[in-house]
């Protein structure tokens, strides 16, 4: 029954690993720096966050994903940023790392827009004493590289005020592959991704407030994918929300702020036949806000 369930993970990772190459959390809303570099520098504090997804629980080599990562305001009008992350699925583990810079520009009063161009590198590994060849002495298996360095760019725009904001940002765009020693060109080329997210803040009253916002994302040869979010804040301290991911899965959110640390869960409920075979994904994350001042001004998104 083991080797079952492993046939089945892998085939369902490889057959969707191209249309999505980049891990992305549930609760990227509460840090968006991990969708656009353009975000770094948008908020007058240092903010550093930990995150840990865990999807298709009950799975044997299910994905695991680690994110940390840092941003902070440097001067008026530029921002500096990084993150450090890793992503396991079965036979297959990617680490990487990205640096950031990111240029604010004033537009009015209330709002901005910035710019940012960031580094990244990863590093691909394969385990290949967890696949099974269907022929003995495989030469498309042997001749994958187990271990591989990409570099790599990420372009974002940003434009933002207290109330809302709206990005569009790109990863990979080097497009390079990822075994440098594997032959197939189709299958072994890191994608360029292309997002879009945006989010509205409405107050309904002094300490309730409603945050709709939606995500979307596009890779070329595959359909469009969109989530669309939305949670209610109580307070400034206490949120729950919803959030439905296209034809794939809805995630129940909730966390809280308590002083300058904020504290997140996300649960997915599978919409795919994935979930004949597993129980769902769990997420955590935990963000620390540094030399936050309590002012009106920092009352905002993140």
């Amino acid at each position: 029954m083991k080797n079952i369930v492993k046939i089945v993970v892998l085939f369902f990772f490889v057959t969707n690993a191209f249309a999505q190459q980049v891990p992305i959390t549930s609760q990227y809303m509460f840090n968006n720096y991990l969708l656009n570099p353009a975000e770094a520098g948008s908020v007058d504090y240092i903010k550093a966050s930990i995150s840990a997804r865990a999807q298709w629980t009950g799975l044997e080599g299910s994905p695991k994903t680690q994110f940390f990562s840092m941003e902070s305001k440097l001067g008026e009008k530029m921002g500096i940023g990084g993150y450090v992350y890793k992503d396991e699925t079965g036979p297959i583990s990617e680490q990487g790392i990205q640096l950031s810079y990111a240029y604010h520009l004033k537009v009015s009063d209330a709002a901005k827009i910035s710019f940012s161009l960031a580094g990244m590198l990863f590093s691909h590994d394969m385990n290949k004493a967890l696949l099974q060849a269907e022929e003995y002495d495989d030469d498309a298996l042997n001749s994958i590289k187990l271990t591989s360095m990409s570099p790599d760019i990420n372009f974002g725009i940003m434009y933002y005020t207290d109330k809302y904001k709206v990005g569009i940002s790109s990863p990979q765009l080097l497009q390079n592959k990822k075994y440098a020693s594997y032959s197939d060109t189709n299958n072994n080329v890191l994608a360029r991704h292309y997002y879009l997210h945006g989010e509205y803040k409405f107050n309904v009253s002094d300490k309730i407030s409603v945050v709709p916002s939606t995500l979307v994302k596009y890779v070329s040869g595959a359909p469009f994918q969109f989530d669309i979010n939305a949670r209610g804040v109580y307070d400034e301290k206490y949120w729950l929300g919803v959030s439905y991911r296209h034809s794939n899965a809805v995630v129940i959110l909730a966390g809280l702020n308590y002083k300058n640390l904020s504290f997140g869960y996300a649960y997915d409920f599978t919409m795919t036949d994935m979930n004949s075979y597993s129980n769902g994904g769990h997420e955590v994350f935990l963000s620390l806000k540094l030399f936050k001042k309590a002012t009106v001004s920092s009352k905002k998104f993140n």
